[in-house]
């Protein structure tokens, strides 16, 4: 039987995890309302138990990944989304801005992209984002044939400020607090259409580019994350580095290109900045070569 202190040490990154979102919850709960503490404390708990059950049973990593992935998903679109209009997309933020007012938008972008980065990278994308659950379970894994261009992703988040500009200027600002009804639904349809978009630009252009091709080549939010990466307190880490065969599985099933055998053959932790520590490398290696961690690779 395991004492406290080994049993705390064994489990101490799912409670951390936890800590820190609940947390966060009570802060931005207290300040924005219990449907936030409810976001933010529910992320927490849902990555606890994901930990918990993979600690316990390695080898159901990425099915809890993405059953927790999927739920997480149903609950914020069609909750907090649908249900409260609340919309969490990059736009949304100059929206607001216009209209003077604070939503989930830059609540989300604040803590999600420009504080959880120091702790764990772009995880937000793997376990949180909707769109992103939506990838998982209907993009192929296709081979990576457009690689990432830094120019064309700031040239779209270019084009979606000014597309926010044209929009509150010529038509109607979804952001205003002075909607009635027949707005809200405005509101509504305007979030459905932002999705259905993301997706089917996602779906599509993967045939041509490769996995994940909207999440590599597009996203707004993983563009300004990224920026963080370096900084990151958790990553992918080869714990094993003698024992690798190089058989290939870790680079053939990640989705955004990484190059993790030379990470590994050169014993650094995996240094492609668009990493969203799905964790398909660490489930994929058979002589468990690779973990998520703070530590320095052996």
């Amino acid at each position: 039987m395991l004492s406290f202190k080994q049993t705390y040490k064994k489990y101490s990154a799912p409670i951390l995890i936890f800590s820190i979102f609940t947390i966060i919850g009570i802060i931005v709960g207290s300040l924005r309302g219990i449907q936030y503490f409810a976001l933010f404390s529910g992320i927490g708990l849902t990555e606890f138990i994901a930990r918990v059950i993979v600690i316990a049973r390695p080898q159901y990593l990425q099915a809890v990944r993405r059953a927790i992935q999927i739920v997480l998903a149903v609950l914020l679109f069609g909750g907090l989304s649908l249900y409260f209009g609340v919309n969490f997309q990059f736009e949304q933020i100059f929206f607001d801005f216009q209209a003077g007012i604070v939503t989930g938008a830059l609540i989300q972008f604040v803590i999600a992209r420009l504080i959880i980065p120091f702790l764990c990278g772009n995880a937000f994308c793997s376990r949180v984002c909707w769109d992103g659950a939506v990838f998982e379970v209907l993009n192929p894994q296709k081979p990576i044939t457009i690689k990432r261009k830094e120019w064309l992703a700031w040239l779209y988040i270019a084009l979606l400020i000014g597309i926010t500009v044209l929009v509150s200027w010529q038509f109607t600002n979804p952001a205003d607090p002075n909607f009635d009804n027949a707005n809200i639904l405005l509101r509504r349809n305007w979030i459905i259409g932002q999705n259905i978009f993301i997706i089917s630009i996602g779906l599509i252009m993967s045939y041509v580019g490769g996995s994940r091709f909207y999440c590599r080549m597009l996203c707004p939010f993983m563009t300004i994350s990224s920026l963080f990466y370096k900084f990151s307190f958790q990553k992918i880490t080869p714990v094993k580095s003698d024992e690798c065969i190089k058989c290939g599985k870790c680079n053939k099933v990640c989705p955004m290109g990484s190059d993790i055998m030379k990470n590994v053959a050169e014993k650094h932790k995996v240094d492609n900045k668009l990493c969203i520590l799905c964790e398909r490398c660490v489930s994929s290696c058979l002589k468990k070569v690779l973990t998520i961690s703070h530590k320095a690779p052996k």
